[in-house]
């Protein structure tokens, strides 16, 4: 796993069920003046979710229009 990942996981987790725009994630975890789109996040979220497609401890579910969120499961 990369930092990158880490980092976007461990926000992601230590707020669980709370939706994070794309964009928010780009400004947290991508520097001011890199080129990189709003895109760039959908395939960071495509690996984590590549990686962890066997646990059954979490999820991270699109939210249609706006971005990302994790659902702990019980």
């Amino acid at each position: 796993m990369t930092v990158r990942e880490f980092n976007i996981l461990f926000k992601m987790l230590s707020f669980a069920g709370r939706a994070f725009s794309r964009a928010e994630l780009l400004d947290d975890f991508w520097d001011t003046e890199s080129n990189a789109s709003l895109r760039a996040v959908d395939v960071y979220i495509t690996k984590l979710r590549e990686k962890f497609k066997s646990t059954n401890a979490f999820e991270i579910k699109t939210i249609h229009g706006l971005g990302y969120k994790t659902v702990i499961r019980s």
